[in-house]
């Protein structure tokens, strides 16, 4: 269909949506899209209320679309095309980024389920291996799976589009989108390529207590840290106020004043030894262990001990998602550049020992981003569907060996799990 023969109201969804691939939905006011579109802000209102009603139809579009592709995938996973299923995800992604743009950068949510349960609902099948009617999950090691491919194509499509499009400060991949499709298919089925990626019992445990111990260390939350993550709870993040927090301390709101200038320097004050202190956990817990096998469990433990047992920071973290989108200026006025040089340096000395996979391929930033975003999401599932202490733990060693040796990895260690 032309430009021509779309109707106002349809101009107007699209031209949010193109807006949508280098802002977040927040900053979008109804006058850029009326300029976007060409017409009056007044012409808007005949079609859609309010900015709440636009982002509605938004969400409607969204759902629609992902519905035809999920219908796709059922198809191609019912004729055990597993590549076929990936790669059309990721077609698509590519082919809408302004949908994972508003996912990731403009929605309050840190991932959790219940975005997919919709789609269960609708009939998509693939979505009834791991649910039931109820939304409980059906087969944990399958899940699990789905997990890992689900975080592992969001986040390195995320860096395609970050290092491709309006991020000057990250460094290019250098391959072609179908190069780099097959990339993402292969850290999907051998993850890292560890040479030896398997821990012995008595290794985890080792690692298990070491990271227990450092977390021993820490002080406890600030009271404003925790009065912002209650508040987030309460109105959700973009409603968060300074007055909000004061209310939930309760204080008068000029007495914050006197700490911080405004909203966003209050939170960068409150997260950031927070974010330093968590590297330094990983920092120091990396050091003391040998293998690379042994150190990379150990950065996915400590991170999910971290954010298992201080949860208040996970709306802290959205917060340094949506504020930062692709640039990097946020988190290096965060992060403590030192610390943040010599956890790379570790990072990257453990992939060089141990890690069979192209590494000349991409930056090496948008591997270590994409490892420390598995305990994220899986925490914020976790705590979802209220997983024990023991599911957690068997959780995180299942993606620590997809991590490191990939689906077929984790597939040869459960015999029973999943269809990858």
């Amino acid at each position: 269909m032309s430009e021509e023969e779309l109707s106002t109201k349809e101009k107007i969804i699209n031209a949010t949506f193109s807006l949508l691939k280098t802002q977040f939905f927040s900053t979008i006011s109804l006058s850029k899209i009326a300029k976007e579109v060409n017409i009056s802000k007044t012409a808007i209102y005949r079609h859609f209320e309010n900015k709440e009603a636009v982002e509605i139809a938004l969400k409607n579009k969204i759902f629609e679309d992902m519905l035809v592709l999920l219908r796709n995938v059922d198809d191609l996973y019912d004729s055990k095309d597993y590549d076929g299923c990936i790669c059309s995800v990721l077609r698509f992604i590519r082919q809408y980024p302004e949908y994972l743009n508003y996912g990731f950068f403009s929605v309050s949510e840190l991932g959790e389920d219940k975005e997919l349960y919709q789609f269960r609902d609708a009939g998509i099948r693939i979505f009834n291996t791991f649910f039931d009617e109820n939304h409980k999950i059906k087969d944990f090691s399958f899940y699990l799976k789905a997990l890992f491919v689900i975080v592992t194509m969001i986040d390195l499509m995320l860096s395609w589009f970050g290092s491709c499009d309006h991020c000057p400060d990250v460094k290019k991949i250098r391959l072609s989108y179908d190069e780099y499709e097959k990339y993402i298919l292969k850290v999907i089925k051998e993850g890292l390529s560890f040479e030896n990626p398997l821990l012995e019992p008595a290794q985890l445990a080792k690692i298990d207590s070491l990271c227990l111990e450092s977390m021993k260390k820490l002080p406890p939350l600030d009271k404003k840290l925790v009065a912002l993550g209650n508040v987030v709870l309460k109105v959700g993040f973009q409603n968060v106020t300074v007055e909000a927090i004061a209310d939930e301390l309760g204080m008068v709101k000029s007495s914050l004043y006197t700490w911080f200038s405004d909203k966003q320097q209050m939170i960068k004050s409150l997260v950031s030894p927070e974010i330093n202190m968590m590297l330094g956990c990983i920092v120091e817990n990396v050091n003391v262990l040998q293998s690379p096998a042994e150190k990379l469990y150990a950065i996915l433990k400590t991170e999910t001990l971290y954010f298992n047992t201080r949860r208040k920071m996970l709306s802290a973290c959205k917060w340094i998602q949506i504020s930062g989108n692709y640039s990097h200026e946020d988190y290096d006025s965060i992060v403590d550049q030192e610390l943040s040089l010599r956890m790379k340096s570790d990072v990257e000395k453990m992939l060089a020992e141990n890690c069979n996979m192209d590494l000349s391929a991409v930056d090496i930033d948008l591997l270590i981003g994409w490892i420390f975003s598995i305990p994220v999401f899986l925490v914020v599932n976790a705590i979802h569907h209220e997983f024990s202490e023991e599911e957690t733990n068997q959780a995180l060693i299942a993606l620590y060996n997809m991590t490191a040796g990939g689906l077929t990895f984790g597939r040869d260690l459960n015999k029973k799990g999943g269809s990858f």
